[in-house]
């Protein structure tokens, strides 16, 4: 398991709850309450979109060895679940 990746995971679907809930108004207000860079907050709540096989998978470890936080990051994640796999590097 990558511990940096399960963290960031865990975080997306964090701030993508309080946007959600209203117990955050904006990703500025996420920013500032967490000390980090807004740029950052914005791009680890699309890992909330994952498809649930795929956050599983990283989850356990079982994502593929290429899957970093990284390449995560600097992907254009689609929101279609049947389009993250092979993107991702599932099959």
């Amino acid at each position: 398991p990558d511990a940096v990746l399960i963290k960031a995971i865990v975080r997306g679907h964090q701030w993508f709850e309080m946007l959600k809930n209203r117990t955050a108004l904006s990703i500025t207000d996420i920013a500032n309450a967490e000390k980090l860079p807004r740029t950052y907050i914005g791009s680890i709540i699309p890992f909330a979109l994952l498809a649930p096989d795929i956050a599983e998978a990283i989850l356990e470890g079982t994502q593929p060895i290429d899957l970093n936080l990284d390449r995560l990051i600097n992907l254009s994640l689609p929101i279609d679940w049947v389009e993250q796999r092979p993107v991702l590097g599932f099959k």
